[in-house]
């Protein structure tokens, strides 16, 4: 690992840890060092050097002490580098408790240096307390301790910390302490770089920052995320840069954000005008040694003896450092950055990653092959190009391999790679930096090989003999490129029955009567770089009651499936979330069913920016398959589209899944069945009594309408013959059509179905479904009472015939457009039901035939003839019927009649 002690870690990660170390990250926030020769002492004791300007501690607000980070209010960060040959780092820190805690935080301050070439002097620590200074520096503990932070990376850097604890620290009191760091890391070669941080995740009353630059050297600064000037003055054969916030605005980067996010105000400057004069720098340290020891030499004409082909060649000396060089860095001092000798690599058997790459180099390039270091950071990767070219800004280093006319990135660090060539895992890292004299500029890490990492699954469900029986439920999943790296690197240091543990109680949290059926088994096919394991478990019921007793449920559950479409842990954000890409998932489920079931083919695809989620549903005989798909498009949603990536994460989960519902009547505790007035859905009946009732009452008022027929009808015409025929056919018709439609209705409200359709939470609901069968319920009743009602006065041949009808028929027309609204609506949510032509065309065809009727009532003289009966007693006798004529003339196709009406 490269580790880069002149690039804060606040500064490269944005300054988002607010933590109860928040005083030791504003120590380290602006660490920048320069080379000079060891020290006896591990630290001294001095006064303030002349070259710093004093600066008055700002003043915490109201919100700022309010605000304050594990109790402490910041009251001044001052930080002064007197760059050149001796770089001279001043910083200087003061802090308030507010709290117990915050006395906790300020009385224990803790400084890193590296005793190999930085020199500790401490200036002063003092206690301010209503407005009286203590001094505190002749009177602390101070110790020195070795703590080596990375271990746990397998990394030794020396790295020191001097501790002091403070006692006598209260509620109230101000924490003062400064120090400066003197000494650079030789290996830079007395050029400059670093960067100063000017606002953080926390409130500070004052950031001050100053770099002074001697005139006859040329230095590069840069500003990020910030419009904030330096006032500059000339003195001393220096340039004087100064940079004065008071009270900068707090910034909160959310979690799962990107490494390369950073919008935090900061100041960067290099020596090194560009890429190329990093990759100069970087040359001697990685340069291939003429002539190799006999151990090495050993190996290079073994591997030439046995491989004959390039890629042959690269593979085994690939496999020979990963296989037999253990990862662990010692990087004290000049090491952070300069590998050892590859001969002391393979000998010693272990080292970091520039061990690792120089010593792969080596063998590369005596076995032949044109091959190059690279310098990349994983963790900005693509933020690497907004860098300042300085050699701080990399983390990592691997091998930049030229074989058989393609270009290969190949890393030594990771576990042994015994892929063929076709099938090796290359990272990306997004921009490199290629330590050869032809270097210009950042490279991109464009693959000769293409990537094809990602996991396939294919699941069965045996429920052959019943849901309520043991289901047979196994689980092959097949892992490609990184993923089967990462899965072998687990199963070399995980317990096989551990795994199956976990694997276990992974599955248990969808079946928790789950239990293992036959031992895990792993298949590893290192050729073509794919791992499968075979899982076999049994689920000794399925099925379990719905929540109103009325049927049983079986659920089936895609966990690997869902897990790639949870939500991030928090959704509402101002910067981006980093998704894991590429990441590509599919997942093949089968079910074996006791009967056949009714299920709709269908396909359903959700595209967002961020990923794309496709499924298919269909049924083989008695088995349904389910084929799910998921995939990331990219490594970032960002913050202006996270509605739009939740929404469609919400979409694609409620499809992740099936659930089978049926509705056998259960057993009561008695042990009878439950009847079918048990299983009635009784609120809605007697809703739609209600309905009927209403609707029989406004017939009734209908019925009772009497309104006088027309003046002086002609005799002609009277009688039910012509178009009136037709139209009788029509009102018989019309009471036995929306008759048939209420047991279709019945059976989509029993409460079974109802419940189904309308729970939250079933995999059937939709909350548009229980409007839609409530308006159809009332439209289908309605339409049936007033149908009949417009039978019985058609044959009575009532005057109020026409017009009751002129309302009936328009009403019609709109109760379908109704329907046809929320039945649209209805198909855009749920899989397999979609409003066809068809259906719109027949009902247009419905709303044309209902106007034409309308028309020929108001227009028809037979109408008017016939029509003419009254409800009230004593009213004149109808005129006789002249029977054998035609009705024409009331419609335009018949306007040729020999007589009109």
């Amino acid at each position: 690992m490269i580790r880069d002690e002149s690039r804060p870690a606040w500064s490269a990660r944005g300054g988002r840890r607010v933590t109860s170390w928040l005083i030791a990250a504003l120590v380290g926030a602006l660490l920048v060092v320069t080379p000079v020769a060891g020290f006896a002492a591990e630290y001294t004791i001095g006064p303030t050097p002349a070259w710093v300007v004093p600066v008055t501690p700002g003043t915490p607000s109201a919100n700022q002490a309010s605000r304050g980070s594990d109790g402490v209010a910041y009251l001044l960060t001052d930080t002064q580098i007197l760059a050149g040959g001796q770089r001279a780092t001043y910083r200087r820190l003061v802090s308030s408790a507010l709290n117990a805690d915050g006395v906790d935080a300020v009385a224990n301050i803790e400084i890193p240096f590296d005793p190999s070439y930085q020199k500790l002097v401490l200036h002063s620590i003092n206690i301010v307390r209503r407005g009286r200074v203590i001094p505190k520096l002749a009177t602390a503990k101070i110790r020195v301790l070795q703590r080596e932070t990375e271990l746990q990376t397998r990394i030794y850097d020396g790295t020191k910390t001097i501790n002091v604890f403070l006692d006598d620290v209260r509620v109230g009191d101000t924490i003062d302490y400064a120090y400066t760091r003197i000494g650079r890391n030789p290996v830079f070669q007395g050029r400059d770089f670093g960067a100063m941080t000017l606002q953080f995740a926390t409130p500070v009353a004052r950031v001050h920052a100053r770099l002074l630059v001697p005139l006859d050297r040329h230095m590069t600064i840069a500003l990020r995320n910030t419009a904030i000037q330096a006032v500059v003055s000339e003195h001393d054969g220096l340039r004087d840069h100064v940079w004065d916030v008071v009270d900068p605005p707090v910034l909160t980067v959310e979690k799962d954000a990107p490494d390369w996010y950073s919008p935090y105000a900061e100041v960067e400057w290099s020596e090194f005008p560009d890429w190329a004069a990093v990759a100069r720098w970087a040359r001697p340290l990685y340069q291939v040694p003429a002539a190799l020891d006999p151990s090495l030499q050993a190996q290079v004409d073994r591997i030439a003896k046995e491989e004959k082909t390039p890629a042959g060649r690269m593979l085994a000396a690939l496999r020979l450092v990963q296989g037999e060089v253990r990862y662990l860095g010692v990087e004290i001092g000049q090491n952070s950055h300069a590998p050892n000798a590859p001969a002391v690599v393979f000998a010693r058997r272990f080292g970091d990653c520039k061990d690792k790459t120089l010593l792969t180099l080596t063998l590369l390039q005596h076995l032949g092959i044109e091959a190059h270091a690279a310098l990349v950071n994983t963790d900005l990767q693509r933020g690497l190009v907004d860098v300042l070219p300085n050699p701080g800004a990399f983390d990592h280093v691997l091998v930049q391999a030229h074989v058989e006319g393609g270009t290969w990135w190949i890393d030594p660090t990771r576990h042994t790679q015994n892929a063929d060539l076709a099938h090796l895992f290359q990272p990306d890292y997004g921009p490199t930096l290629i330590v050869d004299s032809a270097t210009r500029g950042l490279t991109a890490m464009t693959h000769a090989g293409a990537d094809v990492s990602g996991s396939s699954i294919r699941v069965t469900f045996d429920a052959s003999a019943g849901f309520d029986k043991p289901v047979r439920y196994t689980v092959e999943t097949t892992t490609r490129g990184a993923v089967a790296e990462s899965l072998r690197a687990t199963l070399a240091s995980t317990n096989l029955a551990d795994l199956q543990k976990n694997y276990l109680n992974f599955y248990a949290n969808d079946y928790p009567h789950i239990a293992v059926a036959a031992p895990l088994q792993i298949h590893d096919d290192e050729a073509d770089n794919r791992v499968t394991t075979h899982e076999t478990y049994t689920i000794a019921d399925m099925a379990s009651l719905s929540d109103d007793g009325a049927s049983r449920i079986a659920e089936i559950h895609l966990a690997d499936i869902a897990q790639a479409l949870r939500d991030p842990e928090v959704t509402i954000r101002k910067s981006p979330l980093q998704l894991a890409y590429p990441h590509d998932v599919s997942q093949r489920t089968e079910v074996l069913l006791p009967e056949d079931w009714p299920v709709k083919p269908h396909s359903t695809t959700i595209d967002d920016p961020a990923f794309r989620f496709v499924q298919t549903i269909e049924m083989k005989g008695l088995h349904l398959i389910i084929t799910d798909h998921f995939q990331t498009l990219g490594d970032e949603v960002p913050a202006k589209g996270m509605a739009r990536y939740l929404g469609n994460l919400a979409r694609a989960r409620n499809l992740a899944g099936y659930q089978f519902t049926w509705g056998t009547p259960v057993a009561t505790a008695s042990g009878s069945r439950a009847s079918g007035v048990d299983r009635m859905n009784w609120p809605v009946a007697l809703l739609a009594l209600g309905m009927l009732v209403f609707f029989a009452w406004l017939a009734v008022i209908a019925y009772r309408y009497d309104p006088p027929p027309p003046n002086e009808p002609d005799r002609r015409w009277v009688g039910i013959g012509g178009w009136l025929l037709l139209l009788a056919v029509v009102l018989v018709a019309r009471p036995l059509v929306y008759g048939f439609a209420l047991p279709r209705l019945a059976t989509a409200m029993s409460i079974d179905t109802w419940s189904l359709l309308t729970t939250f939470g079933s995999s059937k609901y939709n909350p548009l479904w229980a409007p839609l069968l409530l308006f159809e319920l009332a439209a289908n009743l309605v339409q049936l009472v007033f149908s009949l009602l417009l039978l019985v006065l058609f044959f009575k041949r009532r005057s109020s015939f026409p017009r009751v009808a002129m309302l009936v028929l328009p009403a019609a027309i709109v109760l379908q457009i109704g329907d046809l609204m929320l039945s649209g609506s209805l198909s855009g949510s749920v899989p397999g039901m979609k409003l066809t032509p068809g259906d719109i065309s027949k009902a247009v065809g419905s709303a044309m035939s209902a106007m034409a009727w309308m028309a020929y009532l108001l227009h028809s003289r037979r109408v008017k003839a016939t029509f003419v009966r009254r409800c009230r007693a004593n009213l004149p006798p109808p005129l006789p019927e002249v029977a054998g004529r035609a009705d024409v003339g009331d419609f335009a196709i018949a306007q040729t009649a020999a007589e009109p009406e």
